[in-house]
Protein backbone atom coordinates (compact mmCIF):
# COMPACT_ATOMS: atom_id res chain seq x y z
CA UNK A 1 0.00 0.00 0.00
CA UNK A 2 1.20 3.17 -0.64
CA UNK A 3 1.31 5.96 1.87
CA UNK A 4 -1.52 7.73 0.20
CA UNK A 5 -3.52 5.50 0.38
CA UNK A 6 -3.08 5.02 3.74
CA UNK A 7 -4.05 8.48 4.26
CA UNK A 8 -7.09 8.84 1.91
CA UNK A 9 -8.28 5.58 4.24
CA UNK A 10 -7.65 7.04 7.68
CA UNK A 11 -9.82 10.17 6.68
CA UNK A 12 -12.27 8.34 5.11
CA UNK A 13 -12.53 6.30 8.85
CA UNK A 14 -12.47 9.66 10.76
CA UNK A 15 -14.92 11.43 8.41
CA UNK A 16 -17.10 8.53 8.39
CA UNK A 17 -17.32 8.63 12.31
CA UNK A 18 -17.36 12.43 12.43
CA UNK A 19 -20.55 11.85 10.19
CA UNK A 20 -22.18 9.18 11.79
CA UNK A 21 -21.81 10.64 15.50
CA UNK A 22 -23.51 14.01 13.85
CA UNK A 23 -26.57 11.29 12.56
CA UNK A 24 -26.79 10.38 15.83
CA UNK A 25 -27.08 13.65 17.23
CA UNK A 26 -29.14 15.22 14.91
CA UNK A 27 -31.55 11.87 14.95
CA UNK A 28 -31.55 12.81 19.20
CA UNK A 29 -32.23 16.05 18.32
CA UNK A 30 -35.29 15.63 16.23
CA UNK A 31 -36.23 12.89 18.51
CA UNK A 32 -36.55 15.19 21.38
CA UNK A 33 -38.14 17.85 19.33
CA UNK A 34 -41.22 15.31 18.10
CA UNK A 35 -41.24 14.47 21.47
CA UNK A 36 -42.12 17.41 23.08
CA UNK A 37 -44.35 18.37 20.45
CA UNK A 38 -46.29 15.10 21.04
CA UNK A 39 -46.02 15.84 24.99
CA UNK A 40 -47.44 19.38 24.18
CA UNK A 41 -50.25 18.20 22.77
CA UNK A 42 -51.31 15.86 25.27
CA UNK A 43 -51.04 18.45 27.52
CA UNK A 44 -53.41 21.07 25.47
CA UNK A 45 -55.69 18.04 24.84
CA UNK A 46 -55.81 17.33 28.82
CA UNK A 47 -56.73 20.80 29.49
CA UNK A 48 -59.30 20.91 27.09
CA UNK A 49 -60.96 17.69 28.31
CA UNK A 50 -61.24 18.90 31.57
CA UNK A 51 -62.61 22.77 30.32
CA UNK A 52 -64.88 20.70 28.56
CA UNK A 53 -65.97 18.59 31.80
CA UNK A 54 -65.83 21.37 33.87
CA UNK A 55 -68.49 23.38 31.66
CA UNK A 56 -70.79 20.53 31.30
CA UNK A 57 -70.45 19.96 35.45
CA UNK A 58 -71.49 24.12 36.16
CA UNK A 59 -74.24 24.11 33.40
CA UNK A 60 -76.29 21.55 35.64
CA UNK A 61 -77.87 22.04 38.76
CA UNK A 62 -79.73 19.12 40.46
CA UNK A 63 -81.77 21.25 42.52
CA UNK A 64 -83.84 22.67 39.91
CA UNK A 65 -86.27 20.26 38.26
CA UNK A 66 -87.40 21.69 34.62
CA UNK A 67 -90.70 20.61 33.84
CA UNK A 68 -94.26 21.71 32.13
CA UNK A 69 -97.56 21.41 34.30
CA UNK A 70 -101.01 22.39 33.95
CA UNK A 71 -103.20 23.93 36.87
CA UNK A 72 -106.28 21.81 37.26
CA UNK A 73 -108.86 24.00 39.04
CA UNK A 74 -111.34 21.94 41.25
CA UNK A 75 -114.66 23.52 42.77
CA UNK A 76 -115.56 22.90 45.77
CA UNK A 77 -118.85 20.88 47.07
CA UNK A 78 -119.69 23.36 49.75
CA UNK A 79 -120.00 26.25 46.53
Amino acid sequence: MLPLELIIRALSIVFGLVAFVLAIMVGGFVFVVIGTFLFLVAIIFYIRVLWKQRKNKTGANDSIIDAEYTVIETKDPDD
